[in-house]
């Protein structure tokens, strides 16, 4: 029998094509673990769902709403934003026009009109030019009142967390025999983007959809409408909610703000538009 044995020199070509092809996958392996390692980083720092509050939390946090507005910057955690200041001297909100005059059978002011200290910026400019026309241009019209009784404050607090900058200003404002309106406005901005930060996009940091936003408002306007009726039915007067309105839709929500504990504030200040110091305010 005649065997034929295949040259040394082939059979060290095919052993070093095999070693090479085991060291290639060996290696687009590795790549390939560590890519997803990095996908999988990235994608949980884009999503970094803010954790939710306990039902004492939003209660505590219901009923201390009052006692929020004290003019200052609350820092809290998270934070990496770089700014152009306008006052370099100042902080990012700054208590811009203050009055506390008082003329007896004229007016009683206690103002505290807060304004954006970020420079070299279009819509932080629109910002401060509507919080001077909505709240300062009323405070110096009050000055120029006699026999009018008008009683007005404002006070601010502002809340900066995960690079998001969230500015809620609230006046009271009682004018002779007319009802006390309590107005509210907030504004939110993106500190990293520089650009509005919208309520879809703080439901989305929260994890919270849309769905559950929309049943959480109906729930609480029901639930405050079911003690106005009681109270109707004892014969007082309060503003009525209608919890079928569009206004309760997540959609068309205008007044909201990015608090303490990460918080987030849903307010229907319904003096905004009515005089009447009525107000609603759902947590989340």
């Amino acid at each position: 029998m005649k065997v034929e044995l295949e040259n040394k020199n082939v059979i060290s070509t095919k052993l070093k094509i095999v070693y090479g092809v085991i060291i290639l996958f060996c290696i687009i392996s590795i790549i390939v673990a560590i890519v997803l390692q990095f996908t999988k980083d990235d994608s949980s720092e884009e999503t970094p769902n803010l954790p939710s509050l306990s039902e004492e939390q939003t209660m505590q946090h219901e009923t201390e709403f009052d006692n929020i507005f004290e003019n200052k910057v609350n820092y809290l955690e998270n934070n990496s934003y770089k700014i152009t200041k306008i006052e370099q001297d100042k902080e990012i909100i700054y208590t811009g026009y203050q009055d506390n005059n008082k003329k007896i059978n004229d007016y009683e002011l206690d103002v505290n009109i807060p304004y954006i200290n970020i420079g070299n910026n279009a819509l932080i400019d629109s910002y401060n030019q509507e919080i001077r026309d909505v709240f300062e241009t009323k405070a110096k019209s009050v000055l120029n009142t006699q026999n009018s009784s008008i009683i007005y404050t404002v006070n601010y607090s502002a809340y900066i967390s995960n690079n998001i900058l969230s500015l809620v200003i609230r006046s009271t404002l009682k004018e002779g025999s007319n009802p006390q309106r309590d107005i509210v406005q907030t504004y939110n901005y993106d500190l990293e983007t520089q650009k509005e930060c919208t309520i879809d996009e703080l439901l989305e940091l929260k994890g919270i959809s849309k769905q559950e936003a929309n049943r959480k408002i109906r729930d609480k306007i029901k639930e405050v409408q079911k003690s106005v009726d009681e109270l109707a039915q004892l014969g007082y007067t309060i503003y009525q909610r209608n919890p079928d309105d569009d206004m309760y839709s997540i959609n068309n929500v205008s007044e909201f703000f990015l608090g303490a504990d990460n918080a987030l504030y849903i307010i229907y200040a319904y003096g905004n538009q009515n005089h009447t110091s009525e107000m609603d305010i759902v947590i989340m």
